[in-house]
């Protein structure tokens, strides 16, 4: 009687996590702008986006610094281009379908997609930041990058599509934080802390990243 209590009790806790994980909130896109994205980019664009779906799926109920670390590597698998060589324009924050589209980007398009994402994955905006920097011995020195503060008050660490490791700011010489914002704020940039808050109104990236369209979303 006692095995078959357990044995009973074994399939009760197996039938929940079933049920647990079937009720997992799953990441789309809806129909008519995967259609539209599918026949704009092709099927290598859809399989693209289908891996990060797939990924942010799989990521929910990871630690946070698997999410950050994950999310790093894939969207730094994509090609680094200019926004010139890739939207004909000198200056386009492109949305991550787009990024995910032609399969290449700048450092904005890089930054703004990961930041966006792990945000998704439910890591607070508290911790994360757009940090516009001067990226020193690159061609183009004008860069952005997201800092992650695992704990308030601490060194960032950094997310770069120039060095793909993630590493703490205090170890990368060559960057030279100027500052950080969120759809909200925006601050004059410190290496610890995240420096003098200023008013947000005074900087177009907030504008344009309020600007940029979520697209993927989650049921």
């Amino acid at each position: 009687m006692f095995k078959l209590k357990n044995f009973a009790l074994v399939l009760f806790v197996v039938s929940l996590s079933t049920l647990c994980i079937s009720a997992q909130q799953k990441f789309y896109v809806p129909d008519s702008q995967m259609k539209e994205f599918s026949g704009k980019y092709g099927e290598s664009a859809v399989k693209r986006l289908g891996a990060l779906l797939t990924l942010m799926d799989s990521v929910q109920s990871e630690a946070e610094d698997k999410k950050v670390i994950k999310i790093n590597s894939f969207f730094n698998q994509l090609r680094y281009k200019s926004d010139k060589k890739t939207w004909g324009k000198s200056d386009y924050w492109a949305s991550r379908l787009e990024f995910l589209g032609v399969g290449q980007g700048d450092c904005e398009d890089y930054a703004v997609a990961k930041f966006l994402t792990l945000i998704q994955l439910g890591v607070p905006e508290k911790k994360l930041f757009l940090t516009y920097v001067k990226a020193k011995g690159y061609a183009d020195e004008s860069h952005l990058v997201v800092t992650y503060y695992k704990k308030a008050k601490t060194v960032p660490f950094v997310l770069d599509n120039y060095v793909k490791q993630i590493k703490p700011a205090t170890k990368r010489k060559d960057l030279v934080p100027i500052y950080s914002f969120t759809a909200n704020d925006l601050f004059l940039q410190k290496q610890k802390g995240l420096g003098k808050r200023v008013d947000p109104t005074q900087s177009k990236n907030v504008s344009k990243l309020k600007s940029v369209d979520l697209e993927i979303l989650k049921r």
